[in-house]
């Protein structure tokens, strides 16, 4: 029931390539992360010494306003904040979900090598009992191939259900206000 040289290379390589795919995916799921937290660190600062120079300027009208304008910007830019992280996320999520299952048909290669070997040197009693196990981790192998399909169609319905909850924040976050003079304006 020993792998020949090959098959442990072959196995060894298999995994290190699954690992390192993972790795990737979660070096670029965070490069992007910080990228999109840093940018909306930068917007909020740009956005909030705006505001600020508003005062300076004496525009003191905008005062009773500028708790709900600022409320309403804020969640319009929060939503789509949330919205692009949860795809950052799912994606890699899904990433995680495909490397896994790839991981498992590599330990489920070793055991197909192992009991190819064994039923090789068995009688033939043997042979049938080794084939029936053969025949139940390739359907366990296509039941996980099932679930992995199934969570990474979850994992996309979260992620379009986070999309119209944040397009539905935003649109809200475009309403209309009364200016100084009674007439409404829309941001």
């Amino acid at each position: 029931m020993y792998l020949s040289q090959q098959q442990i290379a072959q196995t060894r390589e298999q995994a290190l390539n699954n690992l390192a795919g993972l790795s990737a995916t979660c070096l670029a799921a965070s490069q992007r992360l910080a990228d999109l937290f840093s940018a909306a660190g930068r917007d909020a600062l740009h956005l909030g010494s705006r505001q600020f120079a508003q005062f300076g300027h004496g525009q003191l009208e905008s005062l009773t306003s500028f708790p709900a304008a600022l409320w309403l910007e804020g969640s319009a830019r929060h939503s789509k904040l949330l919205d692009a992280a949860c795809e950052i996320l799912g994606e890699a999520h899904k990433s995680l979900i495909q490397s896994a299952e790839a991981q498992v048909r590599v330990f489920d290669a070793i055991v197909f090598a192992s009991i190819d070997r064994a039923a090789r040197s068995s009688p033939w009693e043997g042979e049938v009992a080794l084939a029936a196990l053969r025949t139940t981790l390739a359907s366990a192998e296509q039941t996980l191939h099932g679930v992995s399909a199934a969570a990474i169609e979850t994992v996309q319905l979260a992620e379009d259900e986070v999309h119209q909850i944040s397009a539905s924040l935003t649109e809200n976050g475009e309403t209309t206000r009364p200016t100084r003079r009674g007439r409404t304006t829309t941001r």
